[in-house]
């Protein structure tokens, strides 16, 4: 693809607005901040710089442009990110540019699904009568349905498979794909006389699907739900998120409800911030990708033993990645669908203002009925996991408050095992580079920051004033990719940065803008430096020849620099 046309995408994709699509971010300084989505972030450590165009996470090291952004986060192919953003800004690619096939095995299997999605949606409002009845008995409008996206999957046993080999798939790709179970080596359609309700990432990708029986059958689940692919691990997607994160992200707080109908009745009454976790309680990877969008959260479980019991589990996992948590409490035996169905919209409303933060409720709700000092315990489990040392000791004292208990005799059992709970991110981040030498990294900073300053960089060292691996392959790398350049464009550089390493490391560089010695000072420590790292290898290879006249010259000679570059440093000190 030509390089004037990438270009020309990149400039046309804001760096903000485009991460704003997928994640929140709030303005800080001459930056933008947010939750990072590329590691289980709970502290904001992800920055935005529109000025330069770039990203860069200050905890786990990624970095990068508009197109490493959603190459790693939709985890396509460079030109298939182009494309994408190509497409977002309405820039033609050339017919020549484009490509029918997909390059990798996850794209292809998107693709897969995506047809299958349409498919069922289409078998939904052509031969889906039985389905629309059932979804019309459980008082569910059609428009729902075709928000939603919900589809219906024929008795038979070979129509989707025909469909989708007459799409152009090949037989191995299907096997893969998890829509088929194999009987006396042939392939049958996994979903038969169901319906679907289609599992999107929150990108809007159709990675998995549920279905569901509409009649009971004797020997036969009431739900079936794709198995693990490439595309798809139970416990790491919230149902409905792809709908709902712009809603949860500007209200700063999401409903999180357990199965797919009582995310429909929510979504349909107008709770548009609401999310199910599928029928489990919150896992820790679906809690972190909740997370990403605000930090508060009001479980909407079933109201029975069991669906307080997940509402507990979920919110202290909540609570041990930061989040701020809220029980809303259901008579017994109703859920979301079934509540508002009977009191209406208003109702459930109030319900959720009345929701009880989840400390108070596990305190006096007679619901919970654990012994006092094991729901004690459950919840200071939950604070050693948290790494803000504030917010665990903010929450000692709602606990001490809650439960009638000392905050020292809290804390002495929090500190008895803190230790041995700490994050593997956070033992990880005590865990120091190679040894840099400050200037080595500051000159590259100041060279960095306009043109003329690389140039005087450039002309003054070359990679071997530089000892540090990440700062030589830097030197090297910019002076590779800058020799003829009028500007620095960082969001350019980082696009011809291959090596993950040096891209993260230049984005680094670049986010820097605190005050830093003079940029020619630095060049002169860096030349005596070398001088005298050249001089202490002359005198070890003296040592070894000591009557090698030209091995004595050359250290006469570096030694008169030496003296001459000191001296008018000296000068400049007295006079």
């Amino acid at each position: 693809m030509d390089n004037s046309l990438i270009d020309q995408i990149r400039s046309a994709n804001d760096i903000v607005d485009l991460v704003q699509s997928y994640i929140p971010l709030k303005h800080v300084g001459t930056n933008w901040r947010g939750i990072c989505p590329f590691h289980n972030d709970t502290r904001p450590s992800f920055y935005v710089s529109q000025p330069k165009q770039i990203y860069k996470c200050f905890a786990c090291g990624k970095a990068g442009n508009v197109f490493t952004f959603v190459q790693d986060y939709e985890k396509l192919s460079f030109i298939e990110a182009v494309k994408k953003l190509a497409q977002r800004v309405g820039i033609q690619v050339p017919e020549r540019e484009r490509t029918s096939v997909a390059s990798t095995k996850r794209q292809q299997l998107i693709q897969v699904y995506k047809s299958a999605a349409e498919f069922f949606s289409q078998m939904l409002f052509e031969h889906g009568e039985n389905a629309l009845d059932y979804l019309k008995k459980r008082s569910f409008d059609p428009q729902t349905a075709k928000d939603l996206s919900l589809g219906y999957a024929l008795p038979s046993q070979k129509a989707l498979l025909n469909h989708l080999m007459k799409e152009g798939y090949g037989v191995s790709l299907l096997k893969e794909s998890g829509l088929f179970g194999e009987y006396s080596g042939a392939l049958q359609d996994l979903y038969r006389d169901r319906l679907i309700f289609p599992i999107h990432n929150n990108t809007g990708d159709v990675i998995a699907f549920g279905g569901r029986i509409m009649e009971p059958r004797d020997n036969v689940g009431k739900y079936i739900n794709s198995p693990g692919t490439e595309l798809y691990t139970k416990g790491k997607e919230l149902y409905g998120l792809y709908k709902t994160k712009y809603n949860i992200s500007k209200m700063d707080y999401s409903l999180v409800c357990e199965g797919y109908f009582d995310f429909l009745r929510l979504y349909e009454s107008g709770f548009s911030n609401a999310v199910a976790s599928l029928g489990t309680a919150l896992t820790e990877d679906q809690v972190y990708l909740l997370n990403r969008f605000s930090k508060n959260a009001v479980m909407l479980y079933d109201g029975d033993a069991a669906g307080i019991k997940a509402a507990i589990r979920g919110g202290l996992a909540c609570i041990s990645k930061g989040m701020q948590v809220k029980i809303a409490i259901f008579p017994p035996g109703e859920d979301p669908d079934s509540f508002i169905l009977a009191k209406g919209k208003d109702a459930m409303q109030a319900l959720i203002d009345q929701a009880s933060d989840i400390i108070s409720f596990m305190a006096t709700s007679e619901q919970t009925q654990s012994p006092v000092k094991e729901r004690i315990e459950q919840i200071l489990d939950a604070l050693r996991l948290l790494q803000d040392p504030i917010q665990r000791e903010l929450s000692v004292k709602e606990v001490s408050e809650a439960f009638g208990i000392s905050q020292n005799a809290l804390l002495s059992s929090l500190r008895r095992s803190t230790t041995s709970y700490a994050p593997k991110q956070a033992q990880e981040a005590v865990s120091l580079p190679e040894t840099e030498i400050p200037d080595e990294r500051y000159a590259l900073i100041l060279g960095l920051r306009d043109i003329e300053s690389y140039k005087l960089l450039a002309s003054e060292l070359n990679a071997d004033y530089f000892t540090s691996r990440l700062p030589k392959h830097i030197f090297n790398f910019l002076r590779d990719n800058l020799i003829e350049a009028g500007t620095i464009d960082a969001a350019a550089l980082l696009d011809a940065a291959k090596n993950s390493d040096i891209r993260d490391g230049l984005a680094e560089l670049l986010f820097e803008d605190s005050p830093l010695p003079d940029l020619s000072k630095l060049i002169r420590d860096l030349k005596l430096r070398k001088i005298q790292r050249d001089l202490e290898a002359l005198d070890n290879a003296i040592s070894a020849d000591p009557e090698n006249r030209d091995l004595l010259s050359r250290k006469s000679e570096l030694l008169r620099v030496y003296r001459m570059m000191t001296k008018k440093v000296v000068n400049k000190v007295l006079y």
